[in-house]
């Protein structure tokens, strides 16, 4: 029996969701958010709640968070939790995953991506189209892996980072918690917790609060 999903979040990033989302594994039911009026459709699906606290009907579903913002995603993981709701993995058919990965829960992998032998991906990431992940790679719970990234192996991404589209990490490095990669960047020396990295080579830019 295929298991009933729904999307929280109706943004751009839901379309590539949606597109990826397997139609033999999973029925599609609906959405739930809140800058669409509950009732109507979005992508001819209906928007079934505003938020995860008034559907009533919640306990009867499976849940993808299609949103891309980290902090927004977090936000909703842990609203699921809180009422015990299941969460799904979306990985779209084109993807390469190795037998010898590990994935989290609430995880996306997209057109083209590859996550080679001994990567281990934590709860609620984004593997964007594209994105290579190399052996032995550590991704963090609630970051995103940007489109057409190179994270070669052993690299660790702790959590909550987001590592920028077509940007580059060289092996061995660690990436800390919270850290923003800017698009195109080349990293070549470990980034700190809380900064926000940019350039080739990629350097400091700010330190966040």
């Amino acid at each position: 029996m295929k298991q009933k999903v729904i999307l929280i979040g109706a943004g751009g990033y839901a379309k590539s969701v949606l597109d990826s989302l397997d139609p033999e594994q999973f029925e599609f039911c609906g959405f739930i958010d809140n800058f669409k009026p509950v009732g109507t459709l979005h992508l001819g699906f209906p928007i079934l709640a505003d938020t995860i606290e008034h559907f009533n009907e919640r306990a009867h579903y499976h849940y993808f968070i299609s949103i891309g913002n980290n902090t927004h995603r977090l936000d909703k993981f842990l609203t699921l939790q809180k009422y015990g709701c299941s969460l799904i993995n979306v990985v779209d058919s084109s993807a390469v995953v190795s037998r010898f990965a590990s994935l989290g829960t609430g995880v996306f992998v997209g057109k083209m991506a590859i996550i080679n032998s001994g990567v281990t991906v934590g709860d609620n990431v984004i593997v964007n189209t594209k994105a290579l992940i190399e052996h032995g790679c550590q991704v963090g719970n609630h970051s995103n892996i940007s489109t057409n990234t190179t994270l070669n192996g052993d690299v660790i991404v702790e959590d909550y980072c987001f590592v920028g589209s077509s940007s580059v990490v060289t092996g061995q490095l660690r990436v800390g918690e919270s850290a923003i990669v800017g698009a195109g960047a080349v990293v070549i020396r470990n980034v700190e917790p809380r900064t926000v990295v940019a350039g080739v080579p990629a350097k400091l830019i700010k330190e966040m609060k």
